[in-house]
């Protein structure tokens, strides 16, 4: 269920002022699990905190990115701005999910050709996969090296 503007418009109305913290976060976590980005977003960028920023938000972030094609830059500076509370197994799986949206046959599933705002999609991603390389994890340094070939090969 993506947030419409109807959802909007009624977030808007809500006086967040009268929620306790734990309140808030709480409407955060339910946003980012039903896919309502546009709503998460405000409510991160206006209230959490970074330690409430958990390993399995940022990973349900990324299954996200896999199961639809919507809003992958906000998802993207999701993950790329709390890359560190993820584990080994995480990265690897976000590279996955990177590698396999890159390199999908459906154009309409690659987040470089079917975003609005390309070039920022693309660096995001560049970004992401750089910083997971400047970790030396030896199994992910190979797949990071490819997907910044990939995003420098579609700039130039």
């Amino acid at each position: 269920m993506y947030s419409k503007n109807d959802f909007l418009k009624h977030f808007y109305d809500v006086n967040v002022d009268s929620l306790s913290y734990d309140q808030i976060v709480s409407l955060f976590h339910i946003c980012i699990r039903h896919d309502s980005y546009k709503i998460g977003l405000l409510i991160y960028l206006k209230h959490i905190k970074q330690h409430d920023i958990t390993s399995d938000l940022i990973k349900r972030v990324i299954s996200s990115m896999k199961n639809s094609n919507q809003f992958h830059e906000i998802k993207l500076f999701f993950i790329h701005h709390h890359l560190e509370v993820l584990s080994v197994e995480d990265l690897n799986t976000l590279v996955d999910v990177i590698l396999e949206l890159l390199l999908s046959r459906d154009y309409k599933l690659n987040p470089i050709l079917s975003q609005y705002n390309t070039i920022k999609v693309a660096l995001l991603i560049f970004k992401i996969s750089w910083r997971i390389e400047q970790m030396n994890i030896y199994s992910l340094i190979t797949k990071c090296q490819l997907i910044n070939k990939y995003i420098q090969k579609s700039l130039g």
